[in-house]
């Protein structure tokens, strides 16, 4: 996330965005420079006070979901595997102390008869 301070490249980035609105490479440098900072919530409320300005608002909303669907491929990204299977050493020793603790209860129960 983006210290109290600010960031400085963020804000340098978001600058030349307004600056040049429809330089669609602005953009994507700024989308690129807040996926490596997790700056996403930055950005997207940026981009969201923009919403109701007239000639950048569409843009704006464009920019939003680009926002969202960045933010979904990452968390995709960071999604744990699948488990595999139990390797079979890990099986068979399983069973073979569940099978000990087995005869060590019945011996207890009816070894002492």
């Amino acid at each position: 996330m983006t210290d109290e301070a600010g960031d400085p490249v963020l804000e340098a980035l978001w600058s030349r965005v307004l600056e040049a609105w429809n330089d669609e490479k602005a953009h994507a440098a700024l989308l690129e420079h807040a996926l490596r900072c997790q700056a996403l919530p930055e950005i997207a409320g940026r981009y969201r006070g923009l919403l109701a300005d007239g000639e950048k608002g569409a843009l704006a909303k464009k920019k939003l979901d680009a926002i969202v669907i960045a933010a979904t491929h990452l968390l995709w990204s960071m999604k744990t595997p699948k488990p595999g299977k139990v390797p079979v050493p890990i099986t068979l020793s399983a069973f073979g102390v569940c099978a000990l603790l087995l005869l060590w209860l019945a011996w207890t129960v009816f070894g002492r008869r």
